[in-house]
């Protein structure tokens, strides 16, 4: 009887924890799905390539999803057989509240070793893959990374264009600035930046080895004259050609951080020690893949007495709990994440703040549970 009481909690819960997992990833993915409809309908990358870059998306954004669910899970189902009164019956047949939990928290633990390999090895390749897959798209479609009338940033560029044409590779109404370092030869030697502009009728792009290569034509290129600030040099020209290297523009140091497996981190936390910021932010990312991987443990120590205790409206309150729940906890995650990458409080402590916070809570709800 146990066994079958067992599957039958397992199976509402696992129902409601993949609809509680489609729906946070659809609210999570649909700023990516709009970018990558967009790169197929206005940018002309091919269906393959952007069902690949969806596909790669996934992982990074199961990483935060799946922990919602869980809890999310737990209290729906919970909720559902407090309000159905169910959990009256199962008391009144001698079964125990820690019957009742016993098969969520098994499930939850092995569902967190699972995200412990997820969040250090799985996640950061496909990170990687999508970001070497993105770079290829930019090869293929270099305007991908362009929308018209909005301040595109490669390196140290700022590129403005009024209209875009993804099928011929054209910008209209093209204005590219930048601000160049210079050191003052004065007394001081004052650091000093001097705006730098371009500005064109229109303008082809294309990429080759790495490099955006830009042909500009009917413009003017104009900056300021570093020996003398008040002044200003002007050019004109019927065609103007440049280059911008594209690589500092893709290697954002987040996305540098998501792609390296946590044998690559500790690696650079130990290279890193005597930069104390850079080596803040490994340690953070470290830890973060640990304290996330827990989370699923510590949200169901919350949501089996909340739900049980609901009783009627239990799948209201379990919805609406768990809303409040993953907003303390991601409140919690990024106060330790500032706190840990300025190193006020080391990393390795820090980090489980979250956890530690909402396990108390948890454990103390647990008690009073057994206790009724």
């Amino acid at each position: 009887m146990i066994k079958i009481l067992h599957r039958y909690i397992l199976k509402e819960f696992i129902g409601s924890f993949i609809f509680g997992l489609i729906i946070f990833s659809a609210i999570l993915l649909l700023d990516q799905i709009f970018q990558l409809v967009d790169l197929f309908l206005s940018k002309g990358v091919s269906l393959g390539l952007i069902a690949q870059l969806f596909i790669l998306i996934i992982p990074n954004i199961l990483t935060l999803t799946i922990p919602m669910a869980i809890l999310f899970g737990a209290l729906l189902s919970y909720g559902r057989f407090a309000e159905d009164n169910e959990i009256t019956v199962m008391k009144a047949t001698g079964i125990t509240y820690k019957t009742l939990s016993m098969p969520i928290i098994v499930f939850v633990v092995f569902m967190s070793i699972g995200l412990v390999w997820f969040n250090h090895y799985l996640s950061p390749s496909t990170h990687m893959y999508f970001r070497t897959l993105y770079k290829k798209i930019l090869t293929e479609a270099p305007l991908a990374k362009f929308n018209e009338k909005t301040i595109t940033s490669i390196g140290q560029y700022k590129i403005y264009a009024h209209e875009v044409d993804s099928k011929n590779n054209t910008l209209s109404g093209v204005n590219i600035y930048k601000f160049e370092k210079i050191e003052n030869k004065g007394e001081d030697r004052k650091t000093e930046y001097i705006p730098w502009r371009i500005a064109a009728s229109y303008g082809t792009i294309g990429v080759n080895h790495n490099v955006v290569e830009l042909t500009l034509y009917d413009g003017y290129w104009q900056r300021t004259d570093p020996n003398e600030l008040g002044c200003m040099i002007h050019m004109n020209f019927k065609t103007y050609k440049f280059s911008i290297p594209i690589g500092s523009s893709i290697d954002f140091s987040d996305e540098s951080l998501r792609e390296l497996n946590s044998k690559k981190l500790r690696k650079k936390i130990n290279e890193t020690e005597k930069n104390a910021v850079e080596r803040n932010m490994y340690t953070n990312e470290y830890w973060l893949r640990w304290t996330v991987a827990v989370a699923p443990i510590v949200f169901v120590l919350i949501a089996i007495p909340v739900g049980i205790m609901a009783g009627k409206g239990g799948k209201a309150i379990g919805f609406g709990m768990s809303l409040v729940v993953i907003f303390i906890y991601y409140l919690f995650l990024v106060i330790s994440m500032n706190v840990g990458e300025k190193g006020y409080v080391s990393s390795c402590y820090i980090m489980w703040l979250p956890d530690f916070v909402l396990a108390v809570v948890g454990i103390i709800l647990f008690r009073k549970m057994l206790k009724k």
